[in-house]
């Protein structure tokens, strides 16, 4: 079972980051199609990528060995989050193909600006989530 700050962390980072970069993609969108289009494509695009890296997030705990207990121990360590938002990229430059038709160099910037901003409201999560799940 996963711990209560492994669930209210991931909750803070999912909800926000889904309405910032819903509106994030949405002005990229907002060219290449009409009005109410865009807000759904949008929100398909921003969802895409943030599930992939909950996914990754909570499943990461249960699948991988447990982080060394002290300095000298050798294991297996990956960086979750770091591998969660790479495939949160890729999702996201290939769903920005598909709804602007550009190339994947003119998609690049997008997801990894939208991948910078979600880093950033993680960062600001983290801190929140110390603050409410204090012992």
């Amino acid at each position: 079972m996963l711990p209560l700050s492994v669930l209210v962390f991931v909750a803070l980072c999912f909800f926000p980051s889904l309405v910032i970069l819903t509106f994030f993609f949405s002005c990229i969108l907002r060219g290449s199609s009409t009005k109410r289009t865009y807000y759904r494509s949008a929100f398909v695009i921003a969802f895409s990528g943030l599930a992939i890296v909950a996914a990754i997030a909570l499943a990461a705990p249960l699948l991988l060995p447990e982080s060394p207990r002290s300095f000298g121990e050798r294991t297996r360590f990956v960086p979750v989050m770091d591998v969660g938002i790479v495939f949160a990229v890729i999702a996201w430059v290939l769903l920005l193909r598909h709804y602007c038709g550009t190339s994947w160099l003119e998609s690049l910037p997008a997801a990894i600006t939208a991948a910078v901003v979600y880093v950033v409201l993680t960062a600001v999560a983290s801190g929140f989530t110390l603050i409410l799940v204090q012992p």
